[in-house]
């Protein structure tokens, strides 16, 4: 056992001798409590006796207790007595009382430094053990050379030597190889010597034919023109004939030559240059009617809602029907090749312009739509918008107008969205109104 261990368990003996003593001390204090406790049924009545003869002296009739040969002042003393005695018990008990909770607290704190000293104790125990099942290891003790404190950085005189030597050598050498370089002379090769290439490395070339020339095309037969017939001799006609003239005068082969001239129109323009020179030819009188919208305001053009009027009826040509010349003067100040979206005078907003600024806003889309996507794997659709911009490229108003994904929280959240994109400014152009398709299809 170590030194300090004996300390250790000495201190932990005088605590317990503390503690004997402690207890006796308690002891005594419970044995003269108890006798206090004896004669307490005494003093509680003798404590009543007191309060009642107060008030009977308050009320004036301590001589009804006393005696008519008592004064007040015999009665007063008589009282003081009494009381004394009450008060002397009381805090003869308290004093007791309070010793006994002194010893108690005195025990308690030695018990617990006992429990230190034993934790202590433990430990030293611990350290004991584990030196006696350590490696005992000796070695000689070496000196290590002496190395000047200087820092990496600190330039020194050897340093400074071998930096001087080494390039000392290779400007030599750098020299040497200059002067040898320019010594040499490389010898002019003649170009009149013929290379002989090994056959090894010769190739075959075969000429190749020129590809014979197409055959001509076959010259379409004209259909004959059928004789007029003369009703006192009738001849028979052969059905498919009939059949395919039947075909031509109606339907869409109807329209087929009647617009051939249109498609050979290759200096196509559109917006502000949008123009229609070709003219076509009439149409028979067949009575039928499209239901159309009224447009707006616009330049002098085509009235459209009448074009498949009188078409396409009884096997008759479209004879009716003409196109004429028409000079548009829509979005006369725009010069470029984009379609404006505008259908009165003045610049617009061109689709391009549109569809750049969705682009730019498809991925914050397609955001809101994965975050759906998690919770229904299968949610795929598309979905039509309504959009009015306004001239300086907000959004005034943005609805649903048709949808095919079901979802009234994704619908909500796309038209929120949409309702902060902003088409930037631009001077000059009306308020529009769009109609605008977004797919939502999940990534591969």
């Amino acid at each position: 056992m170590s030194q300090e261990q004996q300390k250790i368990n000495q201190k932990i003996e005088l605590a317990h001798r503390r503690i004997a003593e402690l207890e006796n001390d308690l002891h005594i204090a419970d044995a003269d409590l108890d006798l206090l406790f004896v004669d307490r049924p005494r003093f509680v009545l003798l404590s009543e006796l007191a309060d009642r003869l107060d008030k009977l002296n308050k009320l004036g009739g301590a001589s009804m207790f006393w005696g008519d040969g008592c004064s007040e002042k015999e009665s007063q003393e008589n009282y003081q007595r009494v009381y004394h005695q009450v008060v002397n018990y009381d805090e003869k008990v308290r004093e007791v009382q309070m010793r006994r909770e002194q010893i108690k607290d005195d025990i308690q704190s030695v018990i617990a430094q006992i429990n230190i000293l034993k934790d202590d104790f433990f430990i030293l125990h611990e350290r004991e053990e584990e030196r006696k099942n350590e490696f005992v290891i000796e070695r000689e003790m070496t000196r290590h050379p002496f190395r000047p404190m200087i820092l990496p950085w600190t330039t020194q005189g050897e340093d400074e030597k071998r930096f001087r030597r080494i390039l000392f050598i290779i400007l030599f050498f750098t020299f040497v190889l200059s002067w040898l370089t320019a010594m040499y002379d490389l010898p002019i090769p003649d170009r009149d010597t013929v290379v002989e290439i090994p056959e090894r490395l010769a190739k075959l070339l075969v000429e190749k034919e020129p590809p014979p020339p197409p055959p001509p095309p076959p010259e379409e037969k004209k259909p004959e023109e059928p004789k007029e017939k003369v009703a006192d001799k009738p001849k028979p006609t052969d059905e498919k004939t009939v059949a395919r003239k039947k075909a031509e005068s109606t339907g869409l082969l109807a329209f087929s030559k009647d617009f051939s001239e249109l498609m050979d129109s290759s200096d196509l323009k559109l917006g502000t240059q949008a123009q229609i020179t070709n003219k076509g030819q009439k149409s028979a009188v067949v009575s039928r009617s499209l239901v159309t919208s009224q447009a707006g305001t616009g330049s002098s053009g085509i009235n459209t809602a009448s074009l498949s009027r009188d078409v396409g009826g009884g096997g008759k040509g479209i004879g009716g029907v003409s196109f004429s010349r028409v000079e548009s003067a829509i979005g006369a100040d725009y010069a470029g090749d984009e379609r404006p979206l505008s259908d009165g005078p003045g610049p617009s907003r061109t689709d391009e312009e549109i569809q750049i600024v969705f682009d730019r806003y498809k991925a914050a889309l397609y955001r809101i739509y994965n975050r759906k996507l998690r919770d229904d794997p299968t949610l795929q659709g598309k979905i039509v918008l309504r959009i009015i911009i306004e001239p300086d490229g907000s959004v005034s108003l943005c609805k649903m107008e048709s949808s095919d994904l079901k979802t009234p929280d994704l619908e909500a959240d796309i038209v929120d969205r949409v309702k902060k994109i902003n088409f930037g400014a631009k001077a000059g152009v009306p308020k529009i109104t769009i109609l605008y398709p977004i797919d939502f299809l999940p990534s591969s």
